[in-house]
């Protein structure tokens, strides 16, 4: 019960956190308050079948540029330690190995739809990028230690898979599990309209 309770505890953290994130954003932008999507998170899941696609979307400074990468390690049959479903439909399968996210997309989902590209990859994690890469320069982690990531996508520009690389904070993790179940909430609205 203890550690259930734990759990709420943290997940309300990181739900305040993407708040925070979301409310900075819409006062850049001027946006209004949308409709909320209902979002739930369960824990365990079916485990999705492993995809390699192309990668898109790297975190450099260099423009993006379409290349194949290598997966992974992953098992077959990995369980996903968190499941992102609004309304009944399962969208995201989340799996997290050690200083690791992967997020493995369920249903198609565009990338250039908003608010994925100008809130989650420009103000999530290219902001945790620039910051971890001004810690490196300052010599508080070590060099090739900051965040980084990829998203892969289909022939379609559907988004499968998005891999977050040296997410080393605990509270950082559930900002960006919680931000990406807001983003694709604001996905599926506007795809749906």
């Amino acid at each position: 019960m203890k550690k259930k309770i734990e759990d709420l505890e943290n997940e309300i953290i990181g739900l305040k956190a993407t708040i925070s994130l979301i409310e900075k954003a819409s006062a850049v932008k001027g946006e209004t308050q949308q409709k909320p999507v209902p979002t739930e998170i369960k824990e365990e899941g079916n485990p999705s079948p492993p995809v390699a696609q192309p990668v898109v979307e790297k975190s450099s400074p260099k423009p993006p540029q379409e290349t194949a990468q290598p997966k992974p390690e992953a098992a077959q049959t990995e369980t996903p330690t968190t499941q992102i479903t609004i309304g009944e439909k399962k969208v995201a399968a989340i799996f997290q190995h050690d200083n690791e996210i992967k997020i493995d997309v369920l249903v198609p989902l565009n990338q250039d739809t908003p608010p994925f590209k100008s809130f989650f990859v420009e103000k999530v994690l290219r902001d945790y990028e620039k910051k971890d890469k001004l810690k490196e320069q300052q010599g508080q982690i070590p060099t090739g230690q900051g965040l980084s990531y990829d998203v892969s996508v289909d022939e379609d520009n559907n988004i499968k898979q998005i891999w977050i690389r040296n997410v080393n904070d605990p509270r950082r993790t559930r900002e960006i599990i919680s931000t990406i179940r807001w983003t694709m909430a604001r996905m599926i609205e506007k795809e749906n309209k």
